[in-house]
């Protein structure tokens, strides 16, 4: 059995843009939230809040169990409008910096939804976010030597607890498949959403805009407007932050980079330079960056190249325009300093929420326990830990040789309890700091202290 486990983990690992470790499965059950039952909402627009009936799945002892057991492109001119468009951003009303007591003591709590993969569900009242997730589960062999394509079906099942009428900006770290695949069908069912990513993803989801001047394809069936995507990473109108990684910093792009403002919420958000490590010892898939508009989507899942990645603030601001909560997110682990938030945006404000991705995290050092001394969030979740080349319909369980054990341990160390206030899981408090979100379960922040 194990001899058809690892060379199908082999197989993902060279497949995939996120990798496990080399090490025995072990997915104790102190390191999976301490939860047997999910909950699912009846309608796209109910929120976070009003749920449908119970369903039950796997417990951490049958995740255990069920681990145990398995066995091209001309070039394009830029788009016109991308300077525009994040000069516009920029010009709205500005944040102030400071954070006091008062201000978390009355502000609502963040509402957190983990979908599975990377992808969450982040609502402060009326203002949602959504992290990229991945609901199409491509198998290895389609991932390795097939296609993939969008499974509709499954996104508009994994849709269903998402406030898509609410949904003002997606959030990726880079454009491999796993983050990037499922994003323009979720931004057709949200008509007010914004993709917040790299160059690459906007070159490759111009496969999908209407205007396609320089393309003999023919036209798009479900068109994606330009002004949908917006890369934050283009030189002349850069907002990534590259002071704690300079050399990455392209000519003509600001070192200390911005914060954008999301049109019609009061969100903001900063990106930050960062890394994503090979996969398997020396090989990395999907290295590189698309540099010209596409004229259709990439068929095969190594031609969703990475581009340059990101590791992301999101603040969520209060009636004053200061940071309620703040949020850390990466979707690819990564060597410090890269990566990490630079001091004076610390000092600002703190981090409330860390989410954190566990895949690949032995390929960096101390991961996650480096970052979290970096970032000192009152809380952190972690995901991206399920084998996603099986259907999301089946109980989640490991990438093949992922250790969660010293995964959740580095964790627990660097955030050992207590915090200024519970967690909730699933509406129970907890005493952890930090939690490996099990997919479909929700989370509830609460105000700092």
């Amino acid at each position: 059995m194990w001899v058809g486990v690892r060379s199908r983990a082999l197989l993902a690992l060279a497949a995939s843009g996120l990798a496990a470790c080399a090490a025995p499965v072990n997915t104790a059950p102190d390191a999976i939230a301490d939860t047997a039952t999910l909950e699912v909402e009846p309608a796209p627009d109910q929120g976070l809040r009003d749920l449908a009936p119970e369903r039950e799945v796997s417990t951490p002892d049958a995740l255990v169990d069920a681990a145990l057991d398995a066995t091209d492109a001309a070039e394009a001119p830029d788009v016109p409008t991308q300077d525009t468009a994040l000069a516009a951003a920029d010009a709205a009303p500005d944040a102030r910096d400071a954070h006091s007591p008062t201000d978390a003591a009355t502000s609502t709590p963040l509402e957190v939804r983990f979908l599975g993969v990377q992808g969450f569900v982040l609502r402060r009242g009326g203002d949602v976010v959504l992290t990229a997730p991945l609901f199409t589960r491509a198998s290895v062999l389609d991932v390795t030597f097939g296609r993939v394509a969008p499974d509709e079906v499954a996104i508009t099942a994994g849709l269903v607890p998402v406030p898509l009428g609410e949904l003002s900006a997606v959030v990726t770290g880079h454009a491999h498949y796993d983050h990037l695949l499922d994003v323009p069908s979720v931004l057709r069912r949200a008509p007010r959403a914004t993709l917040y990513a790299n160059r690459t993803a906007r070159h490759l989801l111009a496969a999908l805009a209407p205007d396609r001047p320089l393309c003999d394809a023919a036209a798009p069936a479900s068109p994606l407007a330009r002004d949908r995507v917006l890369a934050v990473d283009e030189p002349s109108a850069s907002a990534v932050d590259y002071r704690l990684c300079p050399g990455q910093r392209p000519p003509g792009a600001s070192l200390e980079g911005r914060w954008v403002t999301v049109p019609g919420a009061r969100v903001r958000l900063r990106p930050l330079c960062s890394e994503h490590p090979d996969q398997v010892f020396f090989f990395h898939f999907g290295a590189g960056s698309v540099t010209a508009d596409q004229c259709a989507l990439p068929p095969r899942a190594g031609d969703w190249l990475e581009g340059a990645t990101t590791a992301w603030l999101v603040d969520f601001l209060n009636d004053a325009g200061r940071p309620a909560f703040r949020v850390y997110y990466q979707d690819a682990p990564t060597n410090g300093p890269t990566g990490h938030v630079p001091a004076d945006l610390l000092a600002e404000k703190r981090v409330d929420l860390a989410l954190l991705c566990v895949g690949n995290y032995d390929a960096v050092r101390n991961q996650p326990g480096e970052l979290l001394d970096a970032l000192r969030p009152r809380f952190a979740l972690s995901g991206h830990w399920e084998d996603f080349f099986t259907p999301a319909s089946a109980p989640p369980r490991p990438l093949p040789f992922l250790n969660l054990d010293t995964y959740t341990r580095r964790a627990e160390t660097a955030l050992p309890p207590p915090s200024d206030a519970a967690l909730l899981v699933d509406g129970r408090a907890t005493t952890a700091r930090h939690v490996v979100a099990m997919p479909g379960a929700r989370f509830e922040v609460p105000p700092g202290r």
